[in-house]
């Protein structure tokens, strides 16, 4: 249990600083930023979101680790509605 909420950290501190480490944005950069920006764009995303709880349970010495994987895949539909 520990390997995975040692990966999720690690993913979270590449993935942060990745986004930091430059200081200069290109077109593409500002591209896919309106379309993260924009709900209705056409691009799949997959959030991630981790919950650690300690003390739970009667005796209070439980814990819980829930990891949330909310993915969003666009599509369209016709004009009959399927």
């Amino acid at each position: 249990m520990r390997r995975i909420l040692f990966f999720i950290i690690f993913l979270a501190i590449s993935v942060l600083y990745n986004g930091s480490a430059t200081a200069e944005e290109t077109d593409e950069d500002v591209e896919i930023a309106k379309k993260l920006a924009n709900p209705l764009s056409n691009m799949i995303c997959v959030p991630l979101q981790y919950n650690y709880d300690k003390n739970m349970g009667a005796d209070g010495t439980g814990t819980s680790h829930l990891l949330n994987i909310q993915p969003v895949i666009p599509f369209s539909l016709n004009d009959n509605g399927t």
